[in-house]
């Protein structure tokens, strides 16, 4: 299943190029040996942001792909534990 609206689509898609931008924006700041505080501030303004985006993506995903109409219970538990595996992986590492 995939996200359905455009513009949920296009609104993830611009919190990615942001990020992207931001992420060449500290790689620059690494190459010109930045202060080591103002790269760490970066990092954690682009972990913010990556973090905010998972959310929306997550959101949505439950919208448009967990109650989507047409979905038996069985169908809708094996979602819910993909998303959950998924998420529980990712807290582990």
């Amino acid at each position: 299943m995939t996200i359905k609206s455009v513009t949920e689509k296009q609104r993830i898609s611009n919190r990615l190029n942001r990020l992207e931008g931001q992420l060449r924006g500290i790689n620059r700041m690494i190459a010109e040996d930045r202060e080591c505080g103002e790269v760490l501030q970066q990092l954690t303004a682009a972990r913010s942001a990556l973090q905010g985006t998972i959310n929306a993506y997550t959101e949505q995903m439950v919208n448009d792909c967990l109650l989507a109409e047409g979905l038996s219970a069985e169908e809708r538990r094996q979602l819910a534990g993909e998303m959950l595996a998924v998420i529980h992986r990712s807290k582990l590492s």
